[in-house]
């Protein structure tokens, strides 16, 4: 049985768009007289040259991995969250496997909360690669949200010595996943007293061996692409918090993951002096960004990942699968070697196996609609092991002249 296979509520108008939409469409399959006022928006800013906006009210191709999975994947209109070929938007559980959550990861909370912890999410699966190439020690996961992040650390090895977050519902997420040990601390890290506070509780925790790795994705709504981009945005001061973490607790090794935005001219700055900041303090630094498909994850996302050490050299894991574009070759370690790999995961390995129609609620159990067909689906139900379903990723040794500062 399965949980969290509910799909956000459609209005009449919705229907009629998702009716309409075909396979691999968009607004662009809509007659130019039909009668909204979001997609007559989305046109006029099109027009303007303000980018194509060719995911708003996408239906998803069976043959594709799917697009980014964000906050709102329970709206039609803010990417392409259309089911393959049921009348629907996705459901917690179908996105939470294009994020590479197995099965048996359970979400809580009311209203938004579930869609929000599986958007905000690292991708498990990426994570773990990511940490492969990290030595192992006691890990700490800052803005752990349902714990994408910490998933990923401790499937590769690592001990997790405290999980940071102040969402309640995601924090009961991270919980109910991991019975009988309770890891988080629920504080808010933007308010100097209880990051203060959050400090001393992860130093006693980690006692006499100290954090070995400290990583977290700070909440980058004033960077990325899809919001306003204020580097003035109050909720950048996470960023400086995650800083004054690094120099609070001294860890060999730092991990931060956000948008690729913040390579962008205008948001570059604020990358530098993130950089300029953790070298002042011992640290050296490399940057990369992720194709999360070239990593087997059955979504085209790209992730930002600073990565900082001040006792070795820097490496990354090199992906296996074929990068597929809009992409950032130039920043992913290992892109030339993988041009002609085999294809990524796709949205119909991922969750053609789910119930076409969608659950009465997050928590009613429903039962699988077929037999797994693939090895991803295997390993969502917990009858393939990681080592399976991953080749054991290669390390590709961070050249300096390309992302050091």
């Amino acid at each position: 049985m399965i949980y969290d296979h509910a799909a956000g509520a459609l209005s009449d108008l919705d229907r009629e768009i998702v009716a309409a939409v075909p396979a691999g469409g968009n607004w662009r399959d809509l007659p130019e007289t039909f009668a909204s006022k979001r997609v007559e928006q989305i046109r006029r800013s099109a027009a303007r040259g303000e980018g194509s906006r060719s995911t708003y009210y996408g239906r998803l191709r069976w043959d594709r991995p799917a697009y980014t999975i964000s906050t709102y994947f329970n709206r039609p209109g803010n990417g392409c969250f259309i089911h393959p070929d049921a009348p629907r938007l996705l459901t917690v559980r179908e996105a939470a496997r294009l994020q590479s959550f197995p099965d048996a990861y359970r979400f809580f909370g009311e209203g938004r909360a579930r869609y929000t912890q599986v958007g905000n999410a690292v991708p498990p699966i990426l994570a773990f690669q990511i940490a492969s190439a990290i030595p192992l020690g006691p890990a700490v996961d800052l803005f752990a949200g349902v714990g994408g992040m910490s998933l990923g650390l401790e499937w590769a090895g690592f001990p997790l010595v405290a999980a940071v977050d102040n969402d309640e519902a995601a924090s009961r997420s991270f919980r109910e996943n991991r019975p009988g040990v309770d890891a988080v601390i629920e504080a808010d890290l933007s308010d100097p007293r209880k990051h203060g506070e959050a400090m001393k509780q992860i130093a006693h925790r980690a006692g006499a061996e100290g954090v070995h790795l400290l990583a977290g994705g700070p909440p980058c709504q004033g960077f990325s692409t899809a919001g306003h981009c204020r580097l003035d945005d109050p909720r950048n001061r996470l960023v400086s918090a995650f800083v004054a973490a690094t120099e609070r607790l001294q860890p060999a090794y730092v991990l931060m993951e956000n948008v690729p935005a913040l390579l962008f001219r205008g948001r570059l700055p604020m990358l530098q002096q993130i950089r300029r900041s953790l070298h002042s303090i011992g640290y050296d630094t490399a940057v990369a960004v992720a194709h999360a498909e070239a990593y087997g994850v059955p979504q085209l996302r790209r992730r930002l990942f600073l990565l900082g050490s001040r006792v070795g050299q820097i490496a990354w894991p090199a992906p296996w699968l074929r990068p597929l574009p809009p992409h950032q070759l130039a920043h992913q370690p290992g892109a030339v070697e993988v041009q002609k790999a085999a294809d990524p995961v796709t949205v119909r390995e991922a969750i053609s196996d789910l119930p076409r129609d969608a659950a009465p609620s997050a928590n009613a159990p429903v039962s699988y609609e077929r037999a797994p067909e693939c090895a991803y689906q295997r390993w969502a139900r917990g009858q393939l092991g990681l080592s399976d379903l991953i080749p054991r990723p290669a390390v590709v040794a961070e050249p300096a002249r390309l992302f050091r500062e």
